[in-house]
């Protein structure tokens, strides 16, 4: 009895000291995003009064509310693409038998182990020959055909564990191959498949290494390059009307975390429980 209450202690007081830590942070820049740069310097990590709402209308008026709309066709694109992908990818992998499925699907794990940063080159270089560098494609095909390996692998593994009694069912009725992933596999697959997609779009919407290094134009950046061109002058910076657009830019993801947390924890436990 001792023990469990010693354990619990140390335990809650790891989780607050955690909380703390990570929450500090997102205060800080809520704080600095309602000052001027007096405000920053003199009292940097504390609200100060008075709150300037204008850091918020001038960060829009700069151009924030554009790249916010290219990263969200940026993201849906991938969103859309890479999950399609990864679903039927992971349903013919699961579901299906054909020569070389194992070498495949090794092929596939073993992409799992290689850093993305050591493909950064190869993937500009064929971007580049493709011409398509400075556009959103530049950043939607490599996203779309890049994030499938952990995706395809957590789906192979739940659709695999589904009863094969309801898809013998479907083919007794007549179904395809179509309409039994349709109809059957991915309506209970929602949990897993809708948290694999808040993974990707927070993947998506926070990177900032690949579209920095093939979008050059302002006029399609994306909200991470965008927010840099917020900061002013490097004499008289502006870090109180960069902070406004930080906490602009975080707005939809905290909109999605809210909405979307509760399947999220049930599509992770559920995945959790197949692996």
């Amino acid at each position: 009895m001792r023990n469990s209450k010693t354990f619990s202690i140390v335990a809650h007081t790891t989780l607050i000291t955690l909380a703390v830590l990570e929450i500090y942070p997102i205060l800080i820049m809520a704080f600095i995003s309602g000052k001027n740069y007096y405000q920053v310097v003199t009292n940097p990590l504390m609200p100060s009064l008075p709150f300037h709402l204008e850091n918020f209308a001038k960060a829009w008026r700069l151009g924030i509310r554009w790249y916010m709309l290219n990263s969200i066709t940026v993201t849906l694109a991938i969103l859309c693409g890479s999950m399609f992908l990864s679903c039927i990818a992971a349903y013919v992998f699961a579901r299906h038998d054909f020569p070389g499925k194992g070498f495949l699907f090794s092929l596939l794990l073993g992409l799992l182990v290689i850093p993305g940063i050591t493909t950064l080159v190869p993937r500009y270089v064929l971007v580049r020959d493709l011409q398509l560098l400075n556009s959103l494609w530049a950043v939607i095909l490599p996203g779309v055909l890049g994030a499938n390996a952990f995706n395809i692998f957590v789906l192979r593994t739940f659709f695999a564990s589904l009863p094969e009694e309801l898809f013998e069912a479907a083919r007794l009725d007549g179904a395809g191959h179509w309409t039994i992933f349709t109809r059957v596999t991915m309506p209970l697959s929602w949990a897993i498949v809708s948290a694999l997609a808040v993974l990707q779009i927070i993947g998506a919407w926070n990177d900032y290494i690949w579209p920095v290094m093939v979008l050059n134009r302002d006029s399609i950046q994306t909200i991470a390059i965008g927010l840099v061109y917020l900061t002013g002058s490097p004499a008289a910076p502006e870090i109180g009307v960069q902070m406004a657009g930080s906490v602009i830019a975080s707005i939809p993801m905290i909109v999605l975390f809210f909405l979307a947390m509760r399947t999220f924890i049930e599509g992770l436990a559920t995945g959790a429980i197949k692996i």
